[in-house]
């Protein structure tokens, strides 16, 4: 999803003092403006550059407002410094993001005027871009948010919040006041009546692809396979008719159906893993607050996002377990073509089939969680530590995390240090980031 960004440059007004002396103002703000695209085409992925808007006269500023509907983003390039009561005027009547994007690597005395001005009227929607890596960081909150507005999620099971996650919010309307997402719901039954549809015909090639690409197969999950499949086959034809692109369903509700009229629990897990590794925020558990922190840590990252439930703390090491939850880390890393070097095992002894994989050490990962309203999230930086189950993640100041940032059980964790893209998207969205001591972030 590519983000439409409006550049604007400020201009139309000569220096009186250099043009009293017969000096060059030259370069003007629209050539500098022009310059300075070649530079984004070429370092900037993922964005649609309109047409530069130069506003030179107070006409200009409805000409500037209207330009920015169709806009997502307005980075400003230029500016004279003549013109700073104008351009602050303007940029406070826009109603997307701004960027103040100076020339070589360096705020400018004109921006930094015109920031100050705007911020401390209450003008949040303003940011300052110091180098090109900067303002990829916030064209990335910007896409982020964009595709939360476009997000459709479907909830399988019968109640807000969750039968098993009290930690989750009690109405999708504070899920779509809040982020813009769109909540579908569906039944439980209706995923059993998609279940009965779905062959073992068709389960079969899915359930050997998954036995192909295992390391190491447990008995009880081998028995399960397609039956498993079958599960995955239900949810994506549930997912196909609410058109959605989050996923979250009631296991325990499913645990309890399939457990008495099977005598085995035809676990979801493997399909959820299939799904992410498809691209899809798939949480289980009806985790409404694990999905949405799924949806936001993948769209600022561009990667796949897992969950396990938060575990063992370690003081002296400072780390946390996040993990016994078929934390799946199938394409960790995103480049993978192929789901393969997993194990799979049933689930908690009930039958069913979840997978694992081993964690490298030293790899950067975030880990990110939503509370119950979505009026904050607990974001965290940290290194891997080698398992060969779950996620164990070196935090700064771990007591801090655990005593001041917790926000529920289910805890998602993806590749990279994405502290600062996450801080700007919950800038833009009003929701408070809490983080461990020592991790303050940068917008």
């Amino acid at each position: 999803m590519d983000v439409r960004v409006l550049p604007v440059v400020f201009g139309g007004v000569d220096w009186q003092s250099r043009a009293k002396l017969g000096l060059d103002v030259r370069p003007t703000p629209r050539e500098r403006g022009q310059q300075r695209l070649s530079v984004y085409g070429e370092q900037l992925q993922g964005i649609h550059l309109l047409d530069l808007c130069e506003v030179g006269a107070t006409d200009d500023v409805g000409k500037l407002v209207e330009r920015s509907r169709q806009a997502d983003v307005l980075v400003v390039m230029a500016s004279e410094l003549l013109v700073v009561r104008q351009a602050a005027r303007a940029l406070s009547s826009v109603r997307v993001p701004v960027v103040l994007h100076g020339a070589e690597n360096r705020p400018t005395a004109v921006f930094c005027d015109i920031y100050g001005a705007l911020r401390a009227d209450g003008h949040d929607h303003v940011y300052m871009a110091l180098d090109i890596a900067h303002l990829r960081s916030l064209l990335s909150a910007v896409r982020a948010r964009k595709q939360l507005a476009s997000t459709t999620a479907l909830l399988i099971g019968d109640g807000y919040p969750s039968h098993s996650q009290v930690s989750n919010p009690t109405s999708p309307r504070v899920v779509e006041e809040r982020l813009g997402v769109q909540v579908v719901q569906r039944s439980i039954d209706d995923l059993r009546r998609h279940f009965d549809e779905a062959s073992e015909a068709e389960a079969e090639p899915i359930a050997q692809a998954w036995l192909n690409g295992a390391a190491a197969v447990a008995d009880q999950a081998r028995k399960d396979t397609v039956e498993t499949a079958r599960v995955y086959l239900a949810m994506k034809a549930l997912i196909a008719e609410a058109n959605a692109n989050a996923f979250t369903v009631d296991c325990r509700s499913w645990d309890l159906l399939t457990c008495e009229e099977f005598g085995s629990f035809y676990s979801p897990c493997m399909g959820l893993t299939q799904l992410r590794w498809e691209g899809m925020p798939a949480a289980c558990e009806a985790d409404l607050c694990a999905m949405l922190s799924m949806c936001t840590l993948q769209y600022v990252s561009g990667l796949p996002a897992f969950l396990g439930n938060l575990g063992k703390v370690d003081r002296d090491n400072g780390s946390i377990g996040i993990g016994g939850h078929a934390a799946a880390t199938v394409n960790l890393d995103g480049t993978s073509d192929r789901m393969e070097g997993y194990r799979l095992t049933d689930y908690g002894g009930r039958g069913g089939v979840a997978s694992y994989c081993s964690v490298e050490a030293g790899r950067p990962i975030t880990i990110a969680r939503f509370d119950k309203r979505l009026a904050h999230i607990s974001v965290a930086a940290g290194t891997t530590v080698a398992t060969d189950r779950c996620f164990e993640v070196v935090l700064d100041d771990v007591e801090d995390f655990v005593y001041r940032c917790v926000t529920g059980d289910h805890y998602v964790v993806v590749l990279g240090d994405h502290l600062k893209e996450m801080s700007i998207l919950m800038q833009m969205l009003g929701v408070n980031v809490l983080t461990p001591s020592g991790a303050i972030p940068a917008f």
